[in-house]
């Protein structure tokens, strides 16, 4: 789906090389990310249609989401979280971040920290987290991680960045917060239900 959706944009740029100004709207075109947004989720639901239509019958999952983000003219970035059917929602002051793909178990950090105003860098720190956390409740989500920054206004990212297993900020980082949970959970007081200290079963 995604590979498809990806093709028909590239595709569409390609084409419209030459044209002049009777060249289709393309990314390369778009005024604003709004519009890309749009195009690129008109480009994710023809995917999905031509998709569904080849399989037929068959119990195949097409469904899909792309998060698209960027600037144009040094504009102030925008992201979007694009659906598979074409429509999508903005990162805005009560979404503070979007996200896709396994997230039951980093987001809850994300959501008590991570604000519309958080600094660029707090933000990387607490999204590391938020993976660190995610990779030790479910194995099937592992290194490595690929980072990137864009400062509001900048034409190109400030940081591209792949985390591998040597990375040693993101293992002092795992060590750090595992550590940090423990001691906040021993600063906090037992129940006052009468739970006797010995060992025993939760249920």
């Amino acid at each position: 789906m995604t590979q498809a959706a990806l093709t028909r944009l590239t595709d569409a740029m390609l084409l419209a090389e030459g044209e002049g100004d009777a060249a289709p709207e393309t990314l390369r075109t778009a005024p604003t990310m709004f519009r890309a947004a749009t195009l690129v989720g008109q480009a994710l639901h023809a995917a999905r249609s031509a998709i569904d239509e080849a399989v037929g019958g068959d119990k195949v999952q097409t469904s899909a989401t792309l998060l698209f983000g960027g600037c144009i003219a040094g504009r102030r970035p925008r992201l979007f979280l694009i659906y598979g059917s074409g429509n999508f929602i903005e990162c805005q002051p009560d979404t503070p971040y979007l996200q896709i793909g396994e997230h039951k178990y980093g987001k809850p950090i994300l959501d008590r920290v991570v604000t519309y105003d958080t600094p660029l860098a707090e933000a990387v720190k607490v999204a590391l987290i938020s993976f660190t956390s995610t990779m030790r409740s479910n194995l099937a989500v592992g290194l490595p991680i690929d980072l990137m920054t864009l400062p509001t206004g900048a034409r190109a990212p400030a940081l591209v960045h792949r985390i591998t297993d040597d990375d040693e900020y993101y293992r002092e980082l795992t060590e750090r917060w595992a550590v940090a949970m423990r001691r906040a959970t021993m600063a906090i007081p037992p129940p006052p239900y009468g739970v006797p200290s010995a060992q025993g079963m939760l249920v």
